[in-house]
């Protein structure tokens, strides 16, 4: 009988063991899980981190990109008299051959349909000059002018331009080919009109 009792003594050991066991790697199993939990956390802290090394690369990116600059131009138009040329000076932060026939139209120098369809600085025989090609309506325009009109709006146009470019001469075309007003064919550059 006392064989029985060992043997259901050593059994009990045996199970306390093994139930002292298992509870001991489910404690160890519990301990783990908030260390992993620490760990996601760690991972979700370096999330802030990107999101403010993106922000940087954000601001880096707004600061590589150029303010414009204000500019100020001169634009040239006809005096009362249309003998000659007044100038007004302008502001402007974006510069374009467009915006600059758009100030002449307003003032009444070329019509409003007057488009540029290139306009490139270049150096032509050492000497800084631009090239600027209009659309037909310009040389239709230039065309229904008289010697004197023609002469305040091509000057008008040749003066602004080499102005807010800060170009010496100018050449102009119509559609890629040659200016011709009926009066003139412009076959080369213009300097300043007086």
């Amino acid at each position: 009988m006392k064989k029985i009792y060992k043997t259901i003594g050593l059994i009990a050991v045996c199970a306390l063991v093994t139930v002292g066991c298992q509870q001991t790697q489910e404690q160890e199993e519990e301990e783990k899980q908030p260390e992993a939990v620490v760990i996601e956390n760690e991972e979700d802290t370096d999330v802030p981190e990107e999101d403010a090394s993106a922000e940087t690369d954000e601001a880096e990116d707004s600061q590589e990109e150029p303010e414009k600059e204000e500019v100020t131009v001169t634009i040239y138009s006809s005096n009362a008299n249309a003998d000659g040329f007044v100038t007004e000076t302008v502001n402007t932060t974006d510069l374009t051959a467009q915006w600059l026939l758009d100030q002449l139209s307003a003032r009444e120098v070329i019509p409003a349909d007057v488009q540029a369809l290139s306009c490139e600085v270049t150096e032509a025989d050492g000497i800084k000059s631009l090239n600027l090609d209009l659309n037909q309506a310009f040389a239709t325009f230039m065309q229904s002018s008289g010697t004197t009109g023609e002469y305040i709006s091509l000057g008008s146009v040749c003066n602004t331009f080499l102005d807010a470019y800060g170009c010496e001469q100018i050449k102009i075309t119509v559609e890629g080919g040659v200016l011709s007003t009926g009066h003139t064919e412009y076959t080369g550059y213009l300097g300043r009109f007086e």
